[in-house]
Order: structure tokens, then sequence, then C-alpha cells
């Protein structure tokens, strides 16, 4: 018994900063029925936390207690055992842009996926399920530009996107690339 925690702390302890573990990832170490009872006794000692159903993470210690990992490699964990893509809502996206002041408090993603809460202690991870089209272009700029957009709605999208993009801003009114066009709404 001593001997397979001991391997299955070891291995815990190679794994990256914010890998989820489930029991099914430990069964070429031990069977299921035991790896599962490892997480538990691992969580109830304080090693690990358990953030949802079925799944871990491994905490840091420091002066202050244990620290949950960051949600972005959280998130990225994720997005790797499930498959689905899993961006930042539009209100974190439009903050990083610089199109809003205000800062999101919640911690909210979108997802082509299952929607589901992570729960790091008092942190709250809240996971959305969204329209594939706003999931299209993942985690980039691009992705981050549309999601925003979508998110300030149309009436601030095209005021911010017209401030963005400079004074005539290239929309309401001016040609289009194809003579004797106006374009309406220039998007």
């Amino acid at each position: 018994m001593a001997k397979q925690t001991e391997i299955v702390s070891r291995w815990i302890d190679a794994q990256p900063e914010g890998a989820l573990l489930r029991s099914l990832d430990l069964e070429h170490l031990v069977n299921r029925d035991q790896a599962s009872r490892q997480l538990v006794r691992l969580a109830r000692h304080g090693r690990l936390r358990r953030v949802a159903r079925g799944m871990y993470v491994a905490v840091t210690a420091s002066r202050f207690g244990p620290v949950p990992p960051p949600a972005d490699k959280l998130v990225q964990s994720l997005t790797r055992i499930t498959g689905y893509a899993i961006v930042r809502h539009g209100a974190a996206a439009a903050s990083a842009l610089g199109l809003t002041t205000q800062v999101p408090v919640r911690q909210i993603y979108l997802t082509d996926g299952r929607a589901r809460t992570l729960n790091l202690g008092k942190q709250v991870i809240e996971i959305r399920r969204a329209p594939r089209w706003m999931l299209v272009l993942g985690d980039s700029l691009a992705g981050d530009v549309v999601i925003a957009l979508e998110w300030l709605g149309p009436d601030l999208a095209e005021t911010t996107s017209a401030s963005w993009l400079g004074a005539s801003g290239g929309m309401t009114g001016t040609p289009c690339s194809k003579p004797g066009l106006t374009c309406r709404r220039g998007w």
C-alpha cells in the first residue's frame, strides 16, 4: 500500500503545473479503484484539490498555505483532456483588448463541449456552452476580437470599432472596394 502511494506521488510530482488528474490517468500504475482511492486520500491530506467530480489538481505549498495553479493552466489542461475548444468570455477579451475599462470579477470561459464548474477553493471557474461560430478562431487575437464584439452588442461594437479603427473607421458611409457602392454597416 505504501509502495503504491509512493508511485502515485512520484507520478503526480512529474506532472506539469495545472494538470488535471483523473483515476483514468493512473490506470497504468494501479488499477482504477485503487487510483480513485489514492486520489481521494491525497486530496484529504491536502496534497491535491478536488476541482470537479473525478478531477483533481496538485497544489503547491507556500508559507500561506496550499496554492492552486493559475486558472489558465487548468483550462488548458481541460482542453487537452476533453478535446473541445475553450476560450475566455467576451468581457475578459474586451478588457484584454482595451475596448472596455471594466475588469471581470468572475472567471468565465466558453466552450462547444459540456458546461461545467471548476472549484478551486473560493475561486470558481465557470465554463459555459457557446455556439460554434464564436469558437472557430480559437484562442487567438482574431478570436478575442470576435468574442469581444459579440459581447459588446451591435451598438457598442459599432462605436467601439469605429473609434478603434480611427475617425472615419471604415464604417458607415465609406466607399466599398467596388466603385459606385457604399457600405451600409461596414461589417
